[in-house]
C-alpha cells in the first residue's frame, strides 16, 4: 500500500472535508496529489484538518468554508473533487428526510453539482450512507446521476462497500461514487478485491483505557434491565450491539456513531472478581477502527465529544486508500 502509483500530480479540492479523509486516502494509495483548498463548515472539524494538513510549503490549506456560499469562479482550478456530503438525511440512524431535511443537509449535493459544472474537474469521488441508493431516495440519487451525465461525466459508477471486508473489524457500509469527465469504461469496477483478515475488535482496544470511559455497576444494571441482557461476561473484548440487544460474538464492532446516539459500548473480559465491565469506546479506538495508525492524527487537544463526532462522520482511510488505488490502476 505504500508504493507510489506513477501519475502526474493531481490538484484536489476536498468538499465536506472533516479530518481530511480524502487526503489520507490519497496518501495511502500513493497517488501524487496537491490539495489546493477545502470546504468545511464545522469549526472543530476545520481546526482538526488544519492541525494535520499543510501545503507543500508548510502553510495552512485554505478553507473556503460553507460550500453553499462558495462562488466557483473564485476557486482555483483543480482536477478532482472529493466529498462525503452530509449523510444524516439518508441514514437509518437519522430521520431520513432526504431533501426535506430541516437543516438543509439533503440539498448540499446540488452545491457539488454547481461547483463541478463550473470547474469541470477530471474526477469526482463522493461518499454517503447506503440509504441514498435505496428506493426511498431514488429521485435524489437519479438527480445526481443525471446531472453529472449532462455535464459530460457519463454514467456515475458506484458501489456499497463495507469496512469489515477490507481488514478493519467495523461493520460500516457506505456508498462510494466515482465519475470521470468523458466517462468511464463499461467494465470499470468500483469493488476492490476483499481482504481476508484475522483481526478482531480485541486487537484494536486500548491497553490502559481512561477511567472516565467506564460505566458504573448501577449503569450496567440499568442497561441489563432495559435491554434484557442476562450477563456481560465475555472471554475477549466485544461490542455490545444496542440496536440488536446482544453482545456480538464475531469480533466485529457496530458502525462508529456520533456520541449523541449513545450507542457505542465495549464489553471487557470479566476479572477474577467476577465484576462485569462495560465502557465507551475511547477516541483512539474509534480512530483505529476508521483505519488510522496510532500517532497518525494530531488530535489538537479537542474534547472526547468533538473527536468522536469526527470519527463517526469521517471516512475509513484504510478503505479509501484501497479504493483509490483500485480506481487508479484502471485509469493509468
Amino acid at each position: 500500500m505504500n508504493e507510489t502509483v506513477k501519475n502526474e500530480a493531481i490538484k484536489v479540492f476536498e468538499g465536506f472535508a472533516g479530518y481530511g479523509g480524502a487526503t489520507y486516502g490519497l496518501r495511502r494509495a500513493g497517488i501524487n496529489h496537491q490539495v489546493i483548498g477545502y470546504s468545511e463548515f464545522d469549526k472543530f472539524a476545520s481546526a482538526l484538518y488544519d492541525a494535520n494538513h499543510r501545503d507543500e510549503n508548510g502553510n495552512p490549506i485554505k478553507n473556503w468554508g460553507d460550500i453553499t456560499k462558495i462562488n466557483p469562479e473564485d476557486l482555483p482550478d483543480f482536477d478532482m473533487f472529493t466529498g462525503g456530503f452530509p449523510c444524516q438525511p439518508f441514514s437509518t440512524v437519522g430521520m431520513q428526510q432526504g431533501e426535506n431535511d430541516r437543516y438543509g443537509r439533503g440539498t448540499l449535493l446540488y452545491d457539488i453539482i454547481r461547483i463541478c459544472a463550473h470547474k469541470k474537474p477530471r474526477y469526482i469521488l463522493l461518499e454517503n450512507v447506503k440509504g441514498l441508493a435505496t428506493k426511498r431516495f431514488k429521485n435524489t440519487f437519479d438527480t445526481l446521476k443525471n446531472a453529472l451525465k449532462e455535464l459530460g461525466y457519463g454514467d456515475l459508477k458506484y458501489a456499497i462497500l463495507n469496512t469489515k471486508d477490507y481488514g478493519i473489524p467495523q461493520n460500516r457500509e457506505r456508498l462510494w461514487m466515482f465519475a470521470k469527465l468523458g466517462g468511464l469504461p463499461e467494465d470499470f469496477s468500483m469493488v476492490p478485491p476483499k481482504i481476508d483478515s484475522d483481526l478482531k475488535l480485541k486487537d484494536f482496544v486500548d491497553k490502559e483505557p481512561e477511567k472516565f470511559l467506564y460505566l458504573t455497576q448501577q449503569q450496567i444494571q440499568r442497561i441489563k434491565d432495559f435491554y434484557g441482557i442476562p450477563s456481560f461476561v465475555v472471554d475477549e473484548a466485544s461490542c455490545f450491539d444496542l440496536y440488536n440487544r446482544k453482545i456480538r460474538d464475531d469480533g466485529i464492532s457496530i458502525t462508529i456513531l456520533a456520541p449523541e446516539h449513545n450507542k457505542l459500548r465495549l464489553v471487557e473480559p470479566t476479572g477474577e472478581d467476577g465484576i462485569e465491565i462495560v465502557r465507551k469506546y475511547s477516541v483512539a479506538e474509534q480512530f483505529r477502527l476508521m483505519g488510522f495508525k496510532d500517532g497518525e492524527v494530531n488530535f489538537a487537544n479537542q474534547s472526547y465529544t468533538q473527536l468522536s463526532k469526527r470519527a463517526a462522520n469521517g471516512w475509513d482511510v484504510n478503505l479509501v486508500g484501497i479504493l483509490l488505488k483500485h480506481i487508479w490502476r484502471q485509469l493509468v
